[in-house]
């Protein structure tokens, strides 16, 4: 059925029908403030397109996208580290635990219900990607990808079938989780700011307003700005991807499946000569490639709904649900024991800080403001006080989750598999 789209259709037309597909996924998560995320928009467009035969299955392949996919993906994850501000989280350093404690429930929430219905590699699969974003599902589709490359090793075409629906279960539930957090989010927020402006004294109130949230900034790097071109930066990122991927090898010598996972290593290098000044804060932004790197990841990340049917859909969609419900669940009553007993802070509130793991950025900075909106109804005054109090808060909770524990949390449980 796709004649146009034959052996001899040039990449070029190719490129230009992702381009489309992610285009249009962007052009409505706009038009619906974000209500729609453009990940599911493209996923379940390529989804129908494999299936209705519009879309050749190799046509990533095709375009070129597969051979730097690998690539795109370090450079990403080593770019994580060097957005990380430490002084960020330790000034809301109950915010980032109750980040964790958020994480250690989805993994509670998946790993136990959710692997008795489901079962074990299911549960393993979707549980860093509930608690997380693009780089955990990578790193839970690396590991599906060691058991197809063991099963084709062996001749096993059922170990190969396995592997390729356990790579689509983790695109699928990163492409949907965003979903239930739009829903529950607003509401919750909005009650807790109400109740903040009710209580607040009118000094803390002036206080917080006078000083509005802004990024952090940065010390200049020990090489001098001038030297910083997009060749060098993109040089440096690579040195500590390659460095990550042979300590990772050298660690699983002893240490097997358990050795601490090649972006864990790049991240946490990452972070260390950020701090340190060796590079540069937000490189890829620096660089000028950040919007490339994170299209060449995004359509790598979900070509495996190319290769399912739509039988095979539909028997990954309770699982989907299944996973994140449970994940949604195992959130409420961790944050809800810690909120209450320990911090004797608003449990709502704490509840959505630890959706931040469904969202990051930017979808909680959207949600947040637009609450604040509706909250402070015009009144500049609210609203300045109202940012600066949780915009830092709903950043810090999605990075310590998306950021740093989702990506710990894959580097874990890939050894589970």
């Amino acid at each position: 059925m796709y004649e146009f789209l034959s052996e001899t259709a040039p990449p070029v037309l190719l490129f230009g029908i992702l381009m489309g597909i992610y285009a249009f996924g962007d052009f409505l998560t706009k038009k619906s403030k974000a209500l729609i995320p453009s990940i599911f928009v493209m996923v379940l467009l390529m989804a129908i397109g494999a299936w209705t035969g519009i879309l050749p299955p190799n046509i990533i392949q095709r375009t070129g996208f597969t051979g730097m996919g690998a690539v795109a993906s370090s450079i990403i994850v080593v770019n994580m580290g060097t957005s990380l501000h430490i002084k960020d989280i330790t000034s809301n350093w109950r915010v980032a635990l109750l980040g964790v404690v958020a994480l250690i429930g989805v993994a509670i929430g998946c790993m136990t219900i959710g692997a008795y219905l489901f079962g074990w590699d299911q549960a393993v699969i979707a549980t860093p990607v509930v608690g997380g974003g693009i780089v955990a599902m990578l790193e839970m589709q690396n590991a599906a990808g060691e058991l197809i490359a063991n099963a084709e090793a062996i001749g096993d075409a059922a170990g190969v079938t396995r592997g390729e629906l356990l790579q689509a279960l983790a695109a699928l539930v990163l492409s949907v989780q965003s979903l239930p957090a739009f829903l529950i989010i607003p509401p919750i927020i909005k009650k807790a700011m109400r109740r903040d402006l009710d209580t607040v004294s009118d000094a803390e109130f002036k206080e917080v307003a006078s000083t509005q949230a802004g990024p952090t900034t940065s010390k200049p790097t020990i090489i001098p700005e001038q030297y910083w071109s997009t060749a060098t930066i993109l040089l440096f990122l690579a040195i500590v991807g390659t460095v990550a991927i042979y300590l990772n090898q050298w660690l699983r010598t002893f240490m097997g499946n358990y050795a601490i996972a090649t972006s864990v290593l790049a991240l946490i290098i990452s972070i260390v000569l950020t701090e340190f000044r060796i590079l540069p804060r937000n490189a890829n932004v620096k660089a000028g490639v950040s919007g490339l790197i994170f299209l060449i990841v995004i359509i790598n990340a979900f070509s495996s709904v190319l290769t399912i049917n739509l039988d095979q859909f539909i028997s990954l969609l309770p699982p989907i649900a299944g996973m994140i419900f449970f994940g949604i669940i195992g959130i409420f009553l961790a944050t809800f024991v810690v909120a209450k007993f320990i911090f004797k802070m608003d449990t709502g509130f704490a509840f959505v800080l630890g959706l931040n793991c469904l969202l990051g950025f930017p979808l909680n900075f959207v949600l947040t403001t637009e609450s604040i909106d509706v909250v402070a109804n015009g009144d500049e005054e609210k609203k300045a006080y109202l940012t600066a109090k949780y915009v830092p808060m709903m950043l810090v909770a999605g990075f310590v989750t998306i950021t740093i524990g989702s990506v710990i949390l894959a580097g874990i449980m890939r050894g589970f598999l």
